[in-house]
């Protein structure tokens, strides 16, 4: 049978949306779903509806609709919300992958001496911010938003940190970040020093980070030769994600600027594979507030 025989998949309760950031001219594709039980939720959250925004929209989109639409068959189900991935239009990428370049630009801080056009984090959690929050509020009319979070992996990881500590800190009620890519960006640190340090009153939100167990202590795999296994083995080692994330988790405890910190070593996950192991417990957790 042809790949192209059969009909295309519709998903239902969805929709999809190109935007145009107004300040950059970069290009978006929002992804919007919501409870196939709709009804059911509206009336378990007296029609005030908790809002997720996810980071690397196209890679992980149809895995959080999924959780999503999964957990309403739990016997202690609370009830959804909606789930906002922020992805891109070029996607799949010429190499058929999930992931544009535009991302390096919209989720790290600062500029790079040798990689050009990084940086653009502020102008994109701005655009999120004008541009995204407005458009579920109005395909949403019905009802009112709750709570809102942002789940972040890896450099999506990084920007959630810096929408935490930034000049829009506390816009969240909850933040999610798994595997934040601490070590690209020292900036990051400084920032959370200065979030602990400021006068000011404690931020009426939450953390969670999260890492995989096998980020500091990888298995070679099958197809993997010695020389390659060694030169990620080192790249783990330099990349120090595990260390980090509790490092960032410690010193945001022990501030006790937040509502709640909490942190989680997934067991057998490498750096690839725990962002749909942290995007579950986010989903679980942030709906089940």
């Amino acid at each position: 049978m042809s790949p192209t025989s059969g009909s295309p998949i519709t998903l239902p309760n969805s929709t999809q949306h190109d935007l145009t950031n107004s300040s950059t001219g970069l290009d978006y594709r929002i992804q919007i779903s919501w409870p196939l039980n709709w009804d059911r939720t509206k009336q378990l959250r007296n029609s005030k509806i908790s809002v997720i925004y996810i980071l690397d929209g196209n890679a992980l989109f149809l895995t959080a609709t999924e959780i999503l639409w999964r957990s309403a068959s739990n016997s202690f189900y609370l009830s959804g919300g909606v789930i906002v991935a922020v992805g891109y239009q070029d996607i799949p990428t010429v190499t058929g992958s999930l992931f544009s370049s535009q991302r390096n630009t919209d989720l790290t801080i600062s500029e790079h001496d040798i990689h050009a056009g990084l940086g653009g984090a502020d102008a994109f959690l701005e655009f999120i911010g004008t541009e995204v929050r407005p458009l579920v509020k109005r395909q949403f009319e019905d009802v009112e938003i709750g709570e809102e979070a942002i789940f972040g992996h890896s450099f999506g990881g990084l920007c959630v940190l810096h929408a935490l500590f930034g000049k829009n800190g506390g816009t969240f009620d909850a933040y999610f970040a798994a595997s934040p890519s601490v070590w690209w960006d020292a900036a990051i640190v400084k920032e959370a020093d200065d979030f602990c340090n400021a006068e000011s009153k404690h931020a009426k939100c939450s953390l969670q980070l999260s890492y995989g167990s096998l980020e500091a202590k990888p298995i070679k795999t099958n197809g993997e030769s010695s020389t390659e296994f060694e030169e990620r083995e080192k790249r783990c080692t330099e990349r120090k994600m595990g260390e980090n994330a509790v490092e960032m988790e410690r010193k945001l405890r022990g501030c006790g600027k937040l509502t709640d910190v909490s942190i989680t070593e997934f067991e057998g996950e490498d750096h690839g594979t725990v962002a749909t192991s942290a995007l579950l417990r986010a989903l679980s957790t942030f709906f089940d507030r």
